[in-house]
């Protein structure tokens, strides 16, 4: 009766404030009536996730029923930012405190009528996310995310896609950039014990058409004179290297499956696309008009998560610090190939791209 009263206490960490204590496991045979007692409790636990699941379909459901509502207000935010329309003065009237605001900043802004839209209204908001998007924007990419027009979430009940719309542009020639991201909804039929709710497995993006390799953001040439030590002839080699960038989150243009047998690089790789996919989403869009004025930011949530986050830094500061210098082979084609930071871009490649001599 010890155990049993043990393992019950262990699965309430939080009442105890002992979070890091081991859970026991029944290691002798069960009596055959108790073990089939057990398989039922297991069955009913299967029906309650399939329950759990037709409560994650509708809520789905629902929420798709009205992104037909949410996107009538996007649409309108696209043609405000993109000054295509100008608002009346009752739409740009909040309340006493926003008006007298606003009024206050008219005065002090006579010269803007020549301004078109708000510019860089979706740069501005990325760089003001204080928490995963940092991390993904570079010098580099600001140039072209000058051109970010829109950015629209289509809702499909079990996948969505991020559709990136830019203006004409010196960088590439795609109009828009897709990153779609399939949604599981339904506990897996080979392991339905695991089930924690919806979960995204698998994604893709877009295959970027660059006008030419120096506008490519994702890669840059390096070069090196090598001598020979016999003839002390010189050579110059060049080779392709894989850049940090924002732009590698539309890598791999087929389908990228999360599955048990990835490494953990390309695990941790994938996760982070679906924290990024999801984080647009959910908060960015939907939130945009607060990024692009500094009053919202994520520097609050997941404070708990600090301490944790530190000791995944201490557990790999060696490996990165070896993968830092690291060169790529892999294109966007490839899921090893693109990363969204740059130490999972240099871990998951191995190889360096075919030297040429210059």
């Amino acid at each position: 009766m010890a155990e049993v009263e043990n393992q019950q206490q262990i699965a309430h960490p939080d009442v105890l404030g002992n979070a890091s204590r081991t859970p026991v496991v029944f290691t002798s045979p069960l009596l055959y009536q108790v073990e089939m007692r057990v398989n039922a409790l297991k069955k009913l636990q299967v029906d309650y996730f399939k329950v759990q699941a037709e409560f994650h379909k509708e809520v789905a459901e629902l929420e798709h029923k009205y992104f037909t509502k949410y996107n009538v207000l996007t649409e309108k935010r696209r043609d405000i930012v993109n000054g295509m329309c100008e608002p009346t003065e009752a739409e740009c009237g909040l309340n006493d405190a926003v008006e007298k605001t606003s009024a206050e900043q008219n005065k002090k802004s006579s010269n803007d009528a020549s301004v078109v839209g708000i510019p860089s209204f979706w740069l501005t908001c990325m760089k003001n996310v204080a928490d995963d998007i940092p991390d993904f924007v570079t010098e580099e990419d600001e140039p072209i995310l000058e051109h970010l027009t829109d950015i629209v979430v289509e809702d499909n009940v079990e996948s969505f896609k991020l559709h990136f719309h830019f203006s004409s542009n010196e960088y590439f020639n795609n109009p828009v950039l897709t990153k779609e991201f399939k949604l599981k909804i339904e506990p897996n039929e080979e392991d339905p014990l695991n089930f924690e709710g919806p979960e995204l497995v698998a994604m893709r993006g877009t295959r970027i058409d660059w006008k030419s390799h120096e506008k490519d953001v994702t890669k840059k040439q390096m070069t090196n004179t090598q001598k020979n030590k016999r003839t002390g002839e010189t050579r110059t080699v060049s080779k392709t290297v894989r850049t940090e960038s924002f732009f590698n989150f539309f890598c791999n243009p087929e389908w990228v499956e999360d599955s048990e047998n990835m490494s953990h690089e390309l695990e941790a790789a994938f996760q982070a696309d679906v924290s990024l996919g999801s984080f647009f989403r959910e908060r960015l869009v939907p939130r945009a008009v607060l990024y692009f004025t500094g009053e919202v930011t994520d520097d609050e949530n997941d404070d708990d998560d600090d301490d944790d986050d530190d000791d995944d830094d201490d557990d790999y500061e060696d490996d990165l610090n070896d993968f830092e210098e690291a060169d790529s082979d892999a294109g966007c084609d490839s899921a090893a190939g693109c990363k969204p930071i740059q130490q999972f871009l240099n871990q998951a490649n191995q190889g360096n791209e075919e030297c040429r001599q210059q």
